[in-house]
């Protein structure tokens, strides 16, 4: 299953940054970004077979440390919208993250069987 998150997700550095500024801003800012997120997981169907493997490409507009890029509120969103089971290694045994130098900043998912 393929599909495509239009929008800059939070790296961790926005995240860090968020929590000492305002202990209450990153927990604002998470709850917006996955509302943002479900508009684009509405017609994804649920995973039925477990384990899988998630491959990230990140699209990249700038250069940014890979490490950094993060898909809590994305992967939280889809347990919320009953896509994913949970995202503990029973569920999950391999995530993959691919940088793609590109001209806008978004990221495309695959979820493919083991």
């Amino acid at each position: 299953m393929k599909f495509c998150i239009p929008l800059k997700l939070s790296s961790w550095n926005d995240i860090i940054g968020q929590c000492r500024s305002n202990k209450y801003y990153a927990n604002t800012h998470k709850k917006k970004e996955m509302k943002d997120i479900s508009m684009f997981l509405n017609k994804i169907p649920k995973i039925e077979k477990y384990p899988v493997e998630m491959v990230f490409k990140w699209h990249i507009k700038r250069n940014c440390d890979l490490d950094n890029k993060s898909v809590k509120s994305l992967m939280d969103q889809m347990q919320i919208q009953g896509i994913l089971e949970n995202d503990d290694i029973k569920h999950i045994n391999k995530i993959t993250y691919i940088a793609i130098k590109d001209k806008e900043d978004y990221v495309e998912v695959e979820i493919k069987e083991c």
